[in-house]
């Protein structure tokens, strides 16, 4: 371990040496393209996400995929009740007058009348009620349902929002005479556009100092 630390601590002595004998033009140049690199890195030079964001248990996610499914289930429901089972809630007595057609009545009383009517729930759904009365009594009542309700089936798929990321590391050159001829660290940013930017320090056993740096950009490949 320090050995390691001495090395770093070598490569940094000479970094502020290559630094003090850079002129200010190509200091000032060094300095522009960091700054770029790191500008773009951000997503400054590109457009915002536009993905629809939803919180989960207080987190943010960006939503990948939502679907709603909706299936609509009908059921029929036919229910018979006899005039028995039915209950008179109340009896209000009306008056006869004097004159009057008794056979008329009569036919009247015994007479079987079949009621019909349909009560709407809504566009899909109704009740149809039927009344069979005779003797003044409803012997039998049906009522026959069809009520359709809806199903919905909503998925969601997420992700977890893009952050940027920062690597630290080191970076080694070997070669046949000098096994080991290059180290020093080095530093990666990842942006959250998936760009990536290294930047690194090293010192060779020529006893100089050399500075690198690049730019990766992910390639996505056809499936």
């Amino acid at each position: 371990m320090k050995n390691i630390y001495s090395i770093i601590l070598g490569v940094l002595k000479n970094v502020l040496v290559f630094l003090k004998k850079l002129d200010f033009k190509s200091l000032l140049i060094i300095v522009l393209i960091l700054i770029i690199l790191f500008i773009k890195g951000c997503g400054g030079n590109h457009p915002p996400i536009s993905k629809k964001i939803i919180k989960i248990d207080g987190k943010k996610y960006s939503v990948l995929k939502h679907t709603i499914d909706t299936t609509y289930i009908s059921k029929n429901t036919v229910i018979y009740r006899k005039g028995k089972d039915i209950t008179i809630e109340k009896e209000i007595p009306i008056y006869i007058p004097l004159n009057i057609d008794t056979s008329a009545i009569i036919k009247d009383y015994y007479t079987s009348r079949l009621y019909k009517d349909t009560l709407t729930l809504d566009s899909l759904s109704f009740v149809v009620i039927n009344d069979t009365i005779a003797k003044n009594k409803i012997e039998s009542r049906k009522f026959s349902s069809h009520i359709v309700y809806p199903v919905i089936k909503e998925t969601i798929i997420v992700t977890e929002l893009p952050k940027n990321q920062f690597f630290l590391g080191a970076t080694l050159g070997f070669d046949k005479t000098n096994i080991v001829n290059f180290a020093g660290p080095s530093f990666i940013f990842k942006s959250k556009k998936d760009y990536l930017y290294s930047f690194g320090i090293g010192y060779s056993n020529a006893k100089t100092v050399s500075i690198q740096g690049g730019m990766l950009f992910k390639i996505k490949l056809k499936k």
